[in-house]
């Protein structure tokens, strides 16, 4: 069937998980197959919106921005969250923000130069944000690890 994905589609995006620069002529020959082959299903695999792009992986603190901070939010109400979502991808620092359940009831993950830029983003941007009840900040002190998962 034509929308469904088997064991090399698995194997392509594994090489491609781990870089996503890797030329289709390398994963062809890493895969056993030929470049229009995985050309074909890498575009299969976009069109099912499987792959959603490419993206580099930025080490921040090189460029100055010394901080990776995870913020918990609270919500006055729980039916706020598209609204509070939809500010909070408005604000540049945050990279990631994740609808939730348990303690929060969004997780977002942001980046500062220092901590006086944070503080800045922090109470003059996110605590402003109409439906945020209150948030708990958590610094990453070093990341050890981002990857993928292994589909072989």
């Amino acid at each position: 069937m034509k929308d469904r994905i088997d064991e090399m589609d698995f194997k392509i995006l594994s090489l491609l998980a781990d870089n996503a620069q890797m030329p289709y002529t390398e994963v062809a020959k890493k895969a056993g197959i030929s470049p229009g082959t995985v050309h074909a299903r890498t575009k299969k695999m976009i069109n099912l919106g499987l792959i959603k792009g490419a993206t580099l992986n930025l080490d921040y603190s090189k460029i100055g921005w010394k901080m990776t901070i995870f913020l918990g939010v609270y919500l006055r109400e729980s039916f706020m969250y598209k609204q509070v979502i939809e500010a909070l991808r408005k604000v540049p620092e945050v990279v990631k923000i994740h609808h939730s359940t348990g303690k929060y009831d969004i997780f977002l993950k942001m980046h500062a130069r220092d901590s006086m830029h944070y503080r800045d983003v922090y109470q003059d941007t996110i605590l402003t944000i109409e439906g945020i009840k209150g948030v708990e900040s958590f610094m990453s002190v070093e990341e050890n690890m981002s990857r993928h998962i292994a589909f072989e």
